[in-house]
């Protein structure tokens, strides 16, 4: 399943007959400058308002506020693409701008960041990264690196894992332990001191890293840890989007959104939707900094569902995913909300 392409009507003198035809519906909207220059693209609620609005066509603005920029002298063509689904406009609109404004120059959007823990290290510890860093061993996306501090912190608080980067051999009489506050305070394991083996130190960041890569498995996280927090490396997940008449499913890999294997079906068909679902090798960057904004909105909190618990367990999340009208009738209504998250 394809993004829809924008359709386009140029423009000459009278901006009016152009717009007219602009369809009063959701999706993305883009108007070109002289020489086929994007002068502006935005997703907007009502195509047609939007398009008025930025060619002098729009009410007047209110007193005191300042009036959109009227780029009728400018405009060349103006074009449109209808989407009636929240992800599938915001995912057709992140295609379009991509080549368009570099990520570094996008304000709306921060880097998101990572939590790295390898429990294969002889002395595990939880450790914040950026996107572009090591990718083995990440858990997230989070929003930016402030939110993936505090969640750190309350990691810490369940699991003591040692907060420290030393370098040491352990010893019940190191000078560097004995003056730790964590030891002090007993929030850390202390293997510095002795108090726990290496083996057992290990362990505990195991099962750390196992609570951080499965959300579903976390019934009671701290409010720090979003429930979408997952492992990132091999992860698939499906984002589920609920149009009037049918639910789309964007397969996720690596934080990639795989929207040439993108399916759509009626509330009737979903199952037979969900069994065709695939997770090809992913081509292009990752989505994270802008998808990352999404799962943290009102409407993506709920979209994002893993997929690696077999056909069964992933209908049921994307079914409690959906509104009520997309409800299994066998069922008898809605399954509610979603566990699973990544």
């Amino acid at each position: 399943m394809s993004l829809p392409a924008l359709a386009f009507v140029p423009l000459a003198g009278d901006a009016a007959p152009a717009v007219a035809r602009v369809p009063a519906a959701p999706g993305v909207g883009q108007i070109l400058g002289p020489g086929g220059s994007s002068l502006l693209l935005a997703p907007a609620s009502n195509l047609r308002k939007w398009a008025a609005s930025h060619l002098g066509l729009g009410k007047p603005a209110a007193p005191g506020r300042r009036p959109k920029t009227n780029l009728a002298g400018l405009a060349t063509a103006i074009g449109w693409a209808e989407v009636d689904a929240p992800f599938r406009q915001r995912l057709l609109y992140e295609r379009l701008v991509a080549p368009l404004v570099p990520l570094s120059s996008r304000r709306d959007l921060k880097p998101p960041a990572f939590l790295h823990l390898d429990p294969a290290q002889r002395f595990p510890r939880v450790t914040v990264r950026g996107a572009g860093e090591d990718g083995a061993s990440l858990f997230g996306p989070l929003r930016d690196r402030r939110a993936a501090e505090k969640a750190r912190d309350a990691l810490h608080r369940l699991f003591p894992l040692r907060p420290c980067d030393y370098v040491f051999e352990p010893d019940p009489a190191l000078p560097l332990g004995t003056g730790c506050l964590y030891a002090q305070v007993r929030s850390c394991a202390a293997p510095c001191l002795a108090r726990v083996s290496e083996e057992a130190y290990r362990s505990l960041a195991a099962r750390a890293a196992a609570w951080l890569a499965r959300p579903s498995a976390r019934q009671d996280a701290p409010p720090a840890v979003p429930v979408t927090v997952a492992a990132v490396e091999g992860v698939c997940a499906v984002i589920v989007d609920a149009g009037p008449s049918a639910a789309f499913l964007y397969p996720v890999r690596q934080g990639r959104v795989l929207d040439h294997a993108a399916v759509s079906a009626p509330p009737g068909a979903l199952e037979e939707a969900i069994s065709r679902l695939d997770w090809p090798e992913p081509a292009g960057p990752a989505d994270w900094p802008w998808l990352t904004a999404w799962l943290r909105s009102p409407r993506g909190r709920a979209a994002y569902v893993l997929a690696g618990d077999g056909a069964e367990a992933l209908a049921t999340a994307v079914r409690a995913a959906l509104p009520a009208r997309f409800a299994a009738p066998t069922l008898g209504g809605n399954v509610g909300a979603a566990q699973g998250g990544a």
